[in-house]
């Protein structure tokens, strides 16, 4: 049994990836993804998809920002929180 089972062609160069891990790198990576359909260096297809998961993926990213804000407002009025400046403080 010489020979292989299952060839695969030679994995290609690793890309330089982009971090999405917050709203900045995707719109940058969104409108990479816009310009290169424009130049007719992307495929529609691909631009589709690529559109579609960078939209999914700032829904998810603003969603856990205001989540990490919600929880961050909720501890500090759970433990008192500083009093706002200028605003008024009621006696207790």
């Amino acid at each position: 049994m010489s020979e292989i089972l299952g060839k695969h062609p030679p994995p290609t160069p690793r890309q330089r990836r982009r971090r999405l891990v917050n709203l900045r790198n995707v719109r940058t990576g969104l409108a990479d993804c816009l310009r290169a359909l424009e130049d007719g260096t992307m495929e529609a297809n691909k631009a589709r998809a690529l559109i579609y998961g960078y939209s999914v993926l700032a829904g998810i990213i603003q969603g856990t920002e205001l989540e990490v804000r919600l929880a961050k407002l909720e501890a500090a009025a759970r433990h008192g929180g500083a009093p706002r400046v200028g605003g008024l403080v009621c006696a207790r």
